[in-house]
């Protein structure tokens, strides 16, 4: 048990700008052969991105995250962000789930075969957020030899039951949409129901206080009926079953975990709340940082809290010397 826990706040440090280097972007994918189906191979679509020399950064996201983190983490990629494809080579990939079977050690597993194929010994830093930060856990896990920091934003060790079943009802959701023909409109559900939880109550009630039932009624469902339709647009009831069900089987031994760990705890997250990451910390062997961060967003703040997470990012990127 780590007896040494220590509590942080981000700050920004930013080190002198390095002289200029023509960054080198491959966006490619390997053919990969998954782990106990040998006989079938499945795209691992991946990003590279930085200087040929530089540090190598992996970032991963949630579910509906994919190789294009210039888009869905938009705020903290760029010249003078965290994410500074000017300074380090940034690695992302695709999820694995388009009707196979994966779990969370599959897509670590993916992420190795990445570094494989692109003659990389290692990650200096693994950048997790969410689903992310599970798949980081893992990778840490199984390739910590290959790993020289974890950051773990809002993620554990293992879903609480509390998840387990609300993503239940998701898949029978999709399941009945894909019986009766109604995919779209199910992932649809599926999705609406899921930002009840990404969201803290609070900011729901303040967001849709109005005068009239009637009209927070109406105001609650256009919003819940717009995220569902955006997402619905280009994410497939199996690739969402698929992934749901490896959130659900995700389970990692903090035993195993030796290198350098910082994870990071919402106050407001229900997903995944400050105190299951609190006893995750307890648990890791190795050096292990744990910070708090304050924010209305809930499970989403490393999405709606750029300011912060950008000093964080920067401060553990200077404190490696890799940024």
């Amino acid at each position: 048990m780590n007896q040494a826990l220590a509590f942080t706040e981000p700050d920004c440090i930013r080190p002198p700008a390095p002289e200029a280097a023509e960054p080198l972007l491959v966006d490619d994918h390997l053919d990969w052969p998954l782990p106990g189906q040998l006989e079938r191979h499945v795209p691992i679509r991946y990003r590279l991105h930085g200087p040929v020399t530089a540090p190598v950064v992996g970032v991963l996201g949630g579910i509906s995250a994919n190789r294009q983190v210039q888009c869905w983490w938009r705020d903290l990629y760029g010249s003078a962000r965290a994410l500074n494809p000017d300074r380090i080579r940034i690695l992302t990939l695709d999820w694995l789930g388009h009707g196979e079977t994966v779990s969370t050690q599959t897509q670590a597993d993916a992420l190795a075969a990445v570094l494989d194929h692109l003659g990389l010994p290692e990650l200096d830093v693994l950048i997790g957020a969410s689903y992310g930060a599970m798949v980081g856990l893992c990778f840490a896990a199984r390739h910590g030899q290959r790993l020289g920091r974890l950051l773990a934003i809002s993620g554990a060790d293992r879903s609480r039951p509390t998840s387990v079943a609300l993503r239940h009802i998701q898949r029978e959701i999709l399941r009945f949409g894909v019986d009766t023909g109604q995919r779209e409109r199910a992932v649809a559900l599926a999705r609406a129901l899921a930002m009840t939880t990404y969201r803290p109550s609070a900011q729901f009630d303040q967001r849709f206080a109005t005068e009239g039932s009637a009209q927070t009624l109406a105001e609650v469902s256009a919003y819940l009926d717009h995220v569902g339709r955006c997402f619905s647009s280009n994410f497939s009831a199996e690739h969402y079953n698929s992934l749901s069900n490896s959130l659900d089987q995700h389970e990692v031994n903090p035993g195993e975990l030796t290198l350098p760990v910082d994870l990071v705890a919402i106050d407001s997250d229900a997903l995944v709340p400050p105190e299951q990451i609190e006893a995750l910390a307890t648990r890791l062997p190795g050096p292990v940082r744990l910070h708090h961060i304050e924010s209305r967003y809930g499970h989403d703040a490393f999405l709606k809290e750029p300011d912060c997470f950008n000093r964080l990012i920067h401060r553990l990127l200077a404190e490696e010397g890799i940024a």
